[in-house]
């Protein structure tokens, strides 16, 4: 089939390069249609219900409010579990689907259900488009001379509805600045005076705020519609309102109360560098949205806002934050790791062939076998990101071209009989079938990416797509355009020259061989000895998910005590952000206290976030890293703000840590139990043991309890005297202390609410509030002191919740140290010294489970893979002995691996796992192409020793050549430190360690094993009874 294939391409050359120029073209197509971000989203689908009852407490937003919407949305088709957090006026419920489940299904799973679940009057629940990467753009709205009022409103009511009209945008979040309302400040001593009541206010207030039909009129010919308008559209109109009358008289709205021009009140700040008060947009994408599309359509809406004049003169949007630029940046590193790497490679070959024509061939297979793998991606809706593009080692890709054409040199240099065409075939026919056999063994090897599932599977399976297409079109490209090139370009002359690199590495390598072959017995020590290695020094590793991908940036979160006001946040902030500002690495610092006015953050005025975008490491001084650095702020913060936590991660992580384990931070340990001051509690002790923990950073505990409260409670039988309901009374102080909206004000196309509440004074303190007067049936009012008991108290902030269960979060992060080998420790120390109380059992969320998860899964498939590698090399040697000495490569590469890890200080990781794969495809596809060439020696006549000696001679060259490739090709990427390296660094530290490790031992360890494996087992056969009657038939 093989030789079949080169001799069509021989024949029809132009058609091959016709091919190859289609190729070309559908290649660069496909890469301008490939969707690329930066990272893989490894959160499942999720559907986020939100609802704000208004200033009800934490405990009775759980209670009444997200156990009911907990219970549901249970059973949903594919749901795989439910997290929820219950506060101050907010509930937050998370339903996380099980991978596979379309989003939109599952967003309309979720809308069906809310239909029915009964939830408190004026309660309502909506579903909130947050998603944990959708966050591609945020921007300030700044003005000279414009209040932040001003700006806030330009940024609901003309920004939010252009950008959501960008397709792929789900939605567009604003915080900070004050969120326009229009204000009735009622005086309740005029109230009285005048005998008019709350209710009757509200109520007025809402009849003066109406427009009403009146049909059709027919006169003459003509239809008329009949329409009553009497919206207000002023303060003035809003004073001039008639409450009632008495005696003729009209008590007017201005006669009770002021009306003004405010403010909601306000639930969070932004501020950004010096200035303390601005406001922030953030674009939201859809989930599974494409990020250049969807920036793309972002950019030209800018521009349409700008060139059309929407916003109001001197009114402008400042970006600080846009995707794009990662993944410009990332890209930009893996691309220049390619282009290092391939003219490296191409050094390489003209090294050791001493032919630039050849090398240049070679190399040209690289581009080429990439863009076969785009079209693939393509065609198979597979989306590229850094890791998926970066753990490509086209070193390895390009092996088969490297042998094929070494092959052919080394045939046309031995000036047999036969034109060019012949030689080629002939030298493609010779190693065409275990280059085969290797490209297939190489695509089994990443069989266990391929059943990965959940996080690992989004993570790995396009990485072991686009290797298995590359690979895949590495092999086709060796077996047609490169002996069509070669034939054309490589004259028929043209023979392998014993370069000065050729000539020194044999000079090395002979004596060590022949020493080998001396004692050849001892080549069996060798496969133990190194797979005792490797099982001694693989435990010395320790192990982590994933290494940390580079953002270049800081997001730190500080959390403050739950009782804090904003104002005390936000001096404290301010002086967060200064110290931030002054490191010469950060650029810009923005800061997040509180949450947004739609509730879809999950924070309190004791949380701040601060985002801090770095230079490129290049403008940095000079030695200084980002590990440094994050210790440095640490420090000075902790020192600046003592009793502070604080939490160090990146812009997307920390989105995805919070989606994937309910909490914010890296990782986290959840205590969970019925009783929420035992799990606080515990909780406690586990920070106290945690923080002797080596490695163990960041550590904090998420307080639950200690929310001061002032709780008002209605006496039935006090309010029973005087005709009155409990709801009456909490009417009454819902809307004279937190302030009811009674009706919207519109203004165009613009909509505020326009609130009811009692002037400051009369509700600014404890005696204040029991003073407020609550209107009986007979006219009379009543002070709510003598109604219902008011009281301060502490109660929960937050109540977190997960599949039913309470639970109080730990959060820590890990810097120093490996992610398995801390949280071992941690685990040890805390089943020593913490005991959990009755009905509570810890859960430890973050990369933990996805790592346990991984490995637990590769125990299985790995075993079930080597299998099936084995079968298929015997399936290429045909004999088992040979099948084992091929398999003895696999040692060999995993202990240069292991080696390489150590040395360079770095966990195993799925990244390594990644490389081990890679490297398990070098060593086989060489130890084949030796045994194969010695099986070849031995059918003519030559002895072990001799046939083993000219296998290991003639492979020399393009054994050295592959692994070397192999590992120029990833040295860039093993050296670089710049923004998206760290996800390509371990897999390209075990491809150099394991392709050195073959270079260097396999060609001593390799022959003498395989003469003293084939002696033995000639051994054997000769010992066996019935061996010796068959030959002794066929010697009759």
């Amino acid at each position: 089939m093989v030789k079949r294939i080169v001799a069509f391409a021989l024949q029809n050359r132009a058609l091959v390069v016709l091919l190859a120029l289609v190729l070309l073209v559908g290649g660069l197509v496909a890469f301008e249609q490939l969707p690329v971000e930066a990272y893989p989203n490894p959160v499942p689908p999720m559907v986020e219900v939100i609802a704000q009852p208004p200033g009800w407490s934490a405990e009775e937003v759980e209670r009444y409010v997200t156990i009911p919407l907990e219970i549901g949305l249970s059973g949903m088709p594919g749901l795989d579990h439910v997290r929820s957090q219950s506060l101050y006026a907010l509930t937050d419920v998370k339903c996380y689907f099980k991978w596979g489940t379309r989003y939109e299904d599952a967003r309309q799973e979720v809308i069906n259900r809310l239909q029915f679940t009964q939830l408190p009057a004026g309660v309502q629940a909506q579903l909130s488009p947050w998603n944990a990467i959708g966050e591609v753009y945020r921007f300030n709205v700044r003005g000279k001379g414009y209040s932040l009022q001003e700006l806030k409103t330009a940024a609901d009511w003309i920004l939010v509805r252009q950008f959501k009209q960008v397709p792929g945008v789900a939605d567009v979040v604003t915080f900070g600045g004050e969120t326009k309302e229009y204000h009735v400040e009622v005086d309740p001593n005029r109230l009285r005076a005048r005998g008019v009541t709350l209710a009757q206010l509200t109520q007025a207030l809402s009849s003066a705020n109406q427009n009403v039909g009146g049909q059709r009129l027919t006169l003459g010919e003509q239809s008329y519609t009949i329409r009553g308008v009497g919206l207000i559209r002023s303060p003035r109109d809003i004073e001039d309102a008639v409450v009632l009358a008495q005696k003729g008289v009209p008590v007017r709205v201005r006669d009770v109360a002021t009306v003004a021009v405010g403010h909601a009140p306000r639930l969070g700040l932004v501020g950004r560098d010096d200035d303390s008060d601005v406001v922030q947009g953030t674009v939201l994408m859809r989930y599974g949205g494409e990020t250049k599309a969807t920036l793309r359509g972002i950019y030209d809406r800018v521009e349409y806002v700008r060139r059309n004049h929407l916003l109001p003169p001197g009114m402008d949007i400042e970006p600080y934050y846009d995707r794009a630029t990662l993944i410009r940046v990332t890209t930009r590193t893996v691309l220049e790791n390619l282009l290092i790497g391939m003219v490296l490679v191409t050094l390489v070959l003209v090294a050791f062939l001493g032919s630039v024509r050849a090398a240049l061939i070679t190399a040209l297979n690289v581009p080429l076998a990439l863009l076969v793998a785009f079209i693939g991606m393509v065609a198979t809706g597979t989306p590229a990101n850094l890791i998926s593009l970066g753990a490509v080692d086209f070193g390895i890709v390009v092996d088969s071209t490297v042998i094929m054409v070494e092959n052919v040199f080394r045939h046309l240099g031995a000036h047999g009989f036969g034109g060019i065409f012949e030689r080629v075939r002939s030298a493609a026919g010779e190693v065409g079938r275990p280059m085969a056999f290797s490209t297939l063994i190489i695509g089994v090897a990443f069989l266990p990416l391929f059943t990965m599932t959940g996080v690992s599977g989004v993570i790995f399976t396009p990485m072991a797509v686009t290797y298995a297409f590359a690979i895949g079109g590495a092999l086709l490209l060796a077996l047609t355009l490169t002996p069509v090139l070669v034939s054309r370009f490589v004259p028929a002359k043209a023979e392998e020259k014993d370069t000065v690199v050729m000539r020194a590495l044999q000079r090395a390598y002979r004596p060590l061989f022949d020493v080998a072959l001396r004692w050849p017995r001892l080549g069996l020590l060798a496969p133990v000895l190194v797979i005792g290695l490797c099982v001694a020094l693989f435990p010395l590793l320790g192990s982590e998910y994933m290494p940390k991908l580079e953002e270049g940036n800081f997001w730190i979160r500080a959390s403050l005590p739950m009782s804090v006001s904003m104002e005390q946040s936000s001096r404290l902030v301010g002086r967060m952000r200064a110290i931030l500002k002054r490191k010469p690495e950060v650029v810009t610092v923005v800061s997040q206290l509180g949450r947004p006015d739609d509730g879809t953050d999950l924070a309190g005025f004791q949380n701040i976030e601060l985002f801090a975008p770095l230079r490129p490491y290049g403008e940095w001084p000079r030695g200084v890293t980002k590990e440094q650095l994050t210790e440095e702020l640490g420090k000075e913060l902790e020192e600046e703000f003592p009793g502070v936590v604080f939490n160090f991660s990146q812009y997307l992580s920390d989105n995805v840590e919070e989606a994937l384990s309910g909490v914010k931070g890296e990782n986290s340990v959840k205590v969970k139990g019925p009783d929420i001051d035992g799990n606080e509690a515990t909780a406690a002790r586990l920070v106290d043991v945690m923080e002797h923990v080596r490695g163990v950073k960041d550590l904090g505990l998420f307080p639950t309890l200690g929310q001061p409260s002032i709780k008002i409670v209605p006496d039935r039988e006090r309010c029973g005297r005087y005709g009155l309901n409990t709801g009456d009374v909490e009417a009454v102080v819902a809307a004279a202390v937190g302030g009811q909206a009674v009706t919207q004000v519109f203004e165009g196309e613009k909509s505020f609410a326009l609130t009811v509440r009692w002037q400051e004074p009369y509700r600014s303190s404890l005696g204040a509030i029991r003073a407020i007067g609550v209107a009986t049936p007979d006219g009379g009012q009543v002070p709510l002191g003598q109604l219902a008991q008011v009281s301060e108290e502490s109660g929960p902030s937050v109540i977190y919740r997960e599949d039913g269960s309470r639970y109080s979060p730990v959060k820590f992060s890990i810097r120093g140290r490996d992610l398995g080998s801390t949280v071992d420790e941690a685990q040890r120390q805390i089943a020593d010294h913490v005991r959990l109380p009755a009905g509570a059992h810890l859960e430890w969320a973050g990369q933990i489970n996805e790592l346990n998860e991984a490995m637990g899964r590769l125990a299985v498939i790995i075993p079930l893979t080597l299998l099936l590698i084995a079968l298929l090399v015997y399936a290429a040697v045909k004999t088992w002995l040979d099948t084992a000495v091929v398999l003895i490569s696999i040692p060999v590469a995993c202990l240069g691996g292991i080696v390489a890890l150590l040395v360079a200080r770095e966990p195993f990781s799925a990244s390594a796992a990644m490389g081990f794969v890679s490297v398990f495809g070098i060593a086989i596809q060489d130890a084949i192409l030796v045994v194969t060439y010695a099986q070849r020696q031995w059918e003519n006549g030559k002895t072990l020793s001799d046939g083993a000696r000219a296998a290991a001679e003639q492979q020399f060259r393009p054994g050295l050549m592959a692994t070397l490739t192999a590992t120029l090709g990833l040295l860039p990427a093993a050296l670089s430190n710049a923004i998206g390296a760290q996800a390509q660094k371990p897999l390209a530290i075990v491809v150099i360690g394991g392709s050195l490790a073959l270079a260097g031992l396999t060609r001593i360890v390799q022959p003498p094993l395989l003469v003293v494996a084939h002696q033995l087992g000639d051994r054997f056969r000769a010992r066996r009874p019935g061996r010796r009657r068959e030959e002794e038939d066929a010697a009759a």
